[in-house]
């Protein structure tokens, strides 16, 4: 099943596992997850399904992981782990949100057996590229029955049912409720987000992070470096180079509409000292907001910097959530600047799993992305896991 983000298949899934449970006594029911999490809710729609019943086998054995029935049968609910499956025989497998599960490989091993042994495995999942198992099942697998189930499918965005018709998600777009759906949530969602929370789209969802014409949009109208106006307000940005890497400063006019990169510099291999007078010097011209990245070695030079500074604490949520608003900027065409070609390069390359990229001058403008994303308007943003504003 490659399927769009919330539109009820866990609960399908829940409900299907559950009516086999009841009606085919001695079977045991594996559903997967991708977080310990997950797997617990999968297992509560289970349990809400059952409670609404008015005649079902009693239960002899209820958890947070497994729901064990008097007529012998049993679902069990587990996150994915290296040895999800082994040691079960299940007759039916459920691996719910599959193409983000970690280590596939070795969980798929585990639970084919089920099939080969007469049993039933269903797989569902948004995408997530196509470079994991879940694209190389619905691509290559053999044996199964395949369920596409975009948004346009689904009758809570598109309640006038025009996917009846066979049309695609452009026509969709222009028609009724689900024109107007997707008119008020597409610009929440990067072109990658959307493609894999509601596109269906493994080529999209999988993509480089930043959009090609969108950087190439952004040098559209755009301005340069410019000397401070006295009556505009300025976010100067810094990402503080470690050891041998770089440090990358921006600064950012806060009164222009789309809003103008003013400011650039990268710092090769300069002693502390110098940077954080650098800092200041660049700060105090332009009379900015100052944000420095705090990633260790940005700490010193926050706290020794003669200019007030605000670190930009970096976890694994804040950077996630920093780039996507630096990419909903540049796709909406919020931010305008005159990329060097080490920018031009490190926009185009950057993915998700970034360590072995430089990044440098894509983190100077992304720790300051959700300021300058409230200067033009409000943003929600939506992640894999979590709904922030």
């Amino acid at each position: 099943m490659l399927k769009a983000r919330q539109i009820g298949f866990s609960q399908v899934f829940a409900i299907e596992a559950l009516y086999y449970a009841i009606h085919q006594p001695e079977i045991t029911i594996l559903l997967v997850s991708r977080s310990q999490d997950l797997a617990v809710n999968l297992l509560r729609y289970c349990y809400q399904a059952y409670n609404n019943l008015r005649k079902a086998p009693p239960l002899v054995k209820e958890n947070e992981s497994e729901m064990g029935f008097a007529n012998g049968s049993r679902i069990k609910s587990i996150p994915a782990n290296r040895s999800t499956g082994r040691g079960f025989a299940a007759t039916r497998v459920y691996l719910d949100e599959f193409a983000y599960a970690a280590y596939d490989d070795s969980i798929y091993q585990s639970v084919s057996p089920t099939v080969a042994q007469g049993g039933s495995l269903t797989v569902g999942s948004t995408p997530d590229g196509n470079t994991n198992l879940f694209y190389e099942l619905w691509e290559h697998g053999h044996d199964f029955t395949r369920i596409y189930a975009p948004w346009y499918h689904c009758p809570a965005y598109n309640p006038d049912g025009a996917h009846l018709a066979g049309i695609d998600e452009a026509r969709a777009r222009e028609i009724g409720e689900a024109g107007e759906w997707y008119r008020r949530e597409r610009p929440k969602y990067t072109a990658q987000q959307w493609a894999a929370e509601y596109g269906c789209d493994f080529n999209d969802s999988g993509a480089a992070v930043f959009d090609r014409a969108a950087i190439d949009r952004a040098e559209d109208g755009a301005v340069g470096e410019q000397p401070p106006n006295p009556e505009h307000r300025y976010l100067a940005m810094a990402d503080i180079g470690r050891r041998s890497d770089p440090t990358v400063i921006n600064v950012v006019d806060l009164d222009t509409r789309p809003l103008q990169r003013v400011y650039h510099e990268r710092i090769e291999r300069a002693p502390y000292p110098i940077i954080q007078q650098r800092l200041a010097d660049v700060a105090r011209r332009y009379q900015a907001r100052l944000l420095v990245e705090s990633n260790g070695v940005g700490d010193p030079v926050i706290e020794n910097t003669d200019y007030p500074a605000e670190p930009f604490v970096t976890t694994v949520r804040s950077k996630v959530q920093a780039i996507q608003s630096l990419v909903l900027l540049l796709e909406r065409g919020d931010l305008k600047a005159k990329w060097t070609p080490q920018e031009r390069r490190e926009l185009r390359a950057y993915r998700w799993d970034d360590q072995s990229l430089v990044q440098d001058c894509v983190m100077s403008l992304a720790i300051g992305a959700s300021i300058l994303a409230e200067a033009t308007q409000p943003l929600i943003l939506f992640g894999a896991d979590d709904v922030s504003d």
